[in-house]
């Protein structure tokens, strides 16, 4: 092991745009990966954006670009690089073995944040199980991961056949040791949720991006002491309370999730699977989007691939647009209504659209005590016909159901 060094003090950030993403797309990719640098306690001391045709194998960036941004690492004495992008192993030991710099990818960064956020031994293991596939294909790369890089640690260099065949089995026999514990849990989980079916509460889900207001909305309507930070990924476990519906309407149990994020690793989808599982069992989705953030859009988008992806993206969902107390120009109100058909305006600070959100909930429950034992029936307006979630996707322009995804913004 070769001296130590300090934790990251100057980190440079690069993003890309390619031709068929849009700059504005782009640029907020690359805001929203200093939000997740400097929440790792990382200066940012420059950003760059790099337009690129096609990447490369070597650098994903050309060699001549490459060379420039080994001369400014140089110049400015950049001790981290983090590209917006995911990086093959190859072209993480490239550009480190160039700069003579520890480099990493947006993925780690997650990766990261995941580790510092994670309170309890679930969390623990699915970070670190995340972790540990994301690491075992990069056991030969120049510096260590980031973890080890902020304790102050510098990697091993040129470490033998031997050596590396021993950390190889080394990371598998972690892998599988996680994987076994998961197991555990899952099973646990799997009691619990049973319980809940057989109590015939209906479950909902509050999902959404990363520091929406997720937490803040399940501690505003059940009065639970929840954890409510502003900052990402505040919560990774998943948090279960009892609402009380208005006029004795009944009650429902809503879960709080760990928030969605664009890029997001592969690896934490599958290995945070119990925990997303609790929104694939759910019967209904709360999806909340902050409108005082720009890209609302982009984030509605990704939220709805990840619910995709996970099987949960035929759910009824209620559409909750949070934080208008925060916005300095409400005209731009209207545009999203027209964007977000039938979607709820909401405020954790002023209370505004809780009774409508109650409602909504309350109209919704009733459709799901008395649905027959086929798709669901949604009600397509408070005296409307009724659709179901299973019929397809209506075309751009449509007139979508308030408690399905709009298709028509991805």
């Amino acid at each position: 092991m070769e001296a130590l060094i300090q934790t990251p003090s100057k980190a440079l950030l690069i993003g890309v745009r390619y031709p068929a993403s849009s700059r504005f797309d782009a640029e907020e990719s690359l805001k929203e990966l200093v939000a997740l640098v400097s929440s790792l306690q990382i200066q940012v001391s420059r950003t760059l954006l790099v337009p690129l045709k096609i990447p490369t194998a070597r650098y994903l960036v050309g060699t001549g670009k490459a060379m420039e941004i080994r001369e400014l690492v140089v110049k400015e004495g950049i001790d981290l690089i983090v590209f917006d992008e995911s990086l093959s192993p190859s072209q993480q030991r490239n550009w480190e073995e160039l700069t003579d710099t520890c480099v990493i990818d947006r993925q780690e960064v997650i990766l990261e944040i995941f580790a510092d956020r994670a309170r309890t031994r679930e969390a623990h293991l699915q970070v670190e199980l995340a972790r540990m596939e994301y690491s075992l294909p990069r056991l030969t790369r120049k510096w260590t991961n980031l973890s080890q890089q902020r304790g102050g640690a510098r990697g091993t260099r040129g470490a033998g056949e031997t050596q590396l065949e021993l950390d190889r089995r080394k990371v598998l026999r972690r892998i599988q040791k996680c994987k076994r514990e998961l197991r555990l849990v899952e099973e646990q989980r799997m009691i619990q949720r049973s319980r809940r079916v057989k109590s015939e509460i209906p479950m909902g889900s509050i999902v959404g991006y990363t520091n929406a207001g997720k937490s803040s909305l399940l501690r505003f309507l059940t009065h639970a002491e929840v954890l409510v930070e502003d900052r990402l990924f505040a919560t990774l476990d998943p948090t279960t309370r009892k609402l009380r519906l208005p006029n004795g309407e009944g009650e429902v149990l809503l879960s709080d999730t760990v928030g969605f994020i664009r890029k997001i690793p592969p690896q934490l989808i599958a290995a945070f699977k119990a925990t997303l599982e609790e929104t694939v069992l759910s019967d209904f989705i709360l999806h909340v989007l902050d409108v005082s953030t720009p890209g609302i859009h982009q984030r509605a988008a990704t939220t709805r691939s990840v619910l995709r992806e996970i099987g949960a993206g035929h759910k009824p969902v209620i559409t909750v647009l949070n934080k208008v107390d925060l916005l300095e120009d409400r005209s731009e109100l209207p545009h999203l209504a027209s964007d977000f058909p039938h979607a709820i305006l909401f405020s954790t600070k002023t209370g505004e659209g809780k009774e409508e959100l109650l409602d909504a909930v309350s109209s919704l429950v009733k459709q799901l005590a008395f649905r027959p034992e086929g798709p669901l029936l949604i009600p397509a307006g408070p005296r409307g016909t009724f659709s179901s979630p299973d019929v397809g996707h209506p075309e751009a322009g449509d007139k979508v159901p308030p408690w399905l995804p709009n298709p028509s913004h991805g």
